[in-house]
């Protein structure tokens, strides 16, 4: 981690020849962040919203399916391809983050190590609003109150709009982290120097911005019916595929050995002549080949 350290710091120390205030250095980077992650985070929120769109359907399959957990996530499997739904496209930017968080991390808590390297290291520890000194934690803990509050309002919010998939533990697991992962960042917050409790607080707030502009429109549910049709037409498509594939096969199967690739025959059908006759019932012809009687 030390690279992304070094990394960011020389960010960092760039953005403050420039403003000249150390807090106001680490919300421009923390918007930046936010900025340069923004595509990355729409293409996750809008596979978040297609998620949606199938709970209905999910939660339809899930009970139907609830003693064969196999088929389940084979139907599961193929909603996702038929309506081009990437399930881990959420988790993706928070993974992006996690070695952010470690980077600036390591940059603000040895601001002389990897920020102010060439320049006065007292700078990282010049006060900003209530705050002392952004190298140490917030003797006031305004700032471990401030990321608890509004990590919970962003996933309220979140959660508020997308509905909860799995089966009842999952929901209830999901419930659970709703309040529990708040606390723990208030409480990492509490030995983190100050300008990371910034960081995380600026980035909240960009978040639960970006969500609500983005979430707040309704989205319309696909139908179970129509997710059958889909289905079917999907799993008939995918059997035209093999079919094809398997003839394929045999067609090349039989040029490498020489073997002459004829069109199949259709069969003819045999059909006997129906006579009506005057009285209306019909009658079938029978063509009845007589053997020829020996002469003596």
């Amino acid at each position: 981690m030390s690279l992304l350290s070094n990394f960011f710091g020389q960010i960092i120390y760039y953005i403050y020849s420039v403003v000249h205030n150390y807090g106001i250095t680490i919300i421009i980077f923390t918007l930046l962040v936010k900025l340069l992650l923004l595509p990355l985070n729409l293409k996750s929120t809008e596979s978040m919203r297609e998620t949606q769109k199938l709970a209905d359907v999910t939660a339809y399959f899930q009970k139907k399916y609830k003693n064969n957990p196999e088929k389940l996530n084979q139907v599961t499997m193929q909603l996702y391809q038929v309506y081009h739904v990437n399930p881990l496209g959420g988790c993706l930017p928070l993974l992006i983050q996690l070695p952010i968080i470690y980077g600036l991390f390591g940059a603000l808590r040895n601001p002389t190590q990897f920020i102010f390297t060439h320049g006065d290291a007292s700078v990282a520890s010049q006060p900003f609003l209530w705050l002392p000194n952004l190298s140490n934690p917030d003797p006031y803990y305004i700032i471990p109150i401030l990321c608890v509050v509004f990590t919970f309002l962003t996933s309220k919010y979140t959660n508020s709009v997308t509905p909860q998939t799995g089966d009842e533990q999952s929901r209830s697991t999901q419930n659970i982290m709703l309040y529990m992962m708040p606390l723990m960042i208030g409480f990492f917050a509490l030995s983190l120097p100050s300008g990371v409790g910034i960081y995380w607080v600026v980035q909240n707030i960009f978040t639960f911005i970006q969500q609500f502009f983005i979430l707040h429109k309704p989205v319309e549910p696909i139908t179970v019916e129509e997710a059958e049709k889909e289905l079917e037409k999907y799993n008939k498509e995918k059997r035209e595929e093999i079919r094809v594939t398997r003839e394929m096969g045999t067609t090349r199967r039989n040029e490498m050995m020489g073997i002459e690739n004829e069109p199949k025959k259709k069969k003819k059908k045999t059909s006997s002549v129906k006579m009506t006759p005057a009285s209306g019932k019909k009658v079938t012809r029978k063509t009845i080949t007589k053997i020829p009687q020996r002469k003596d």
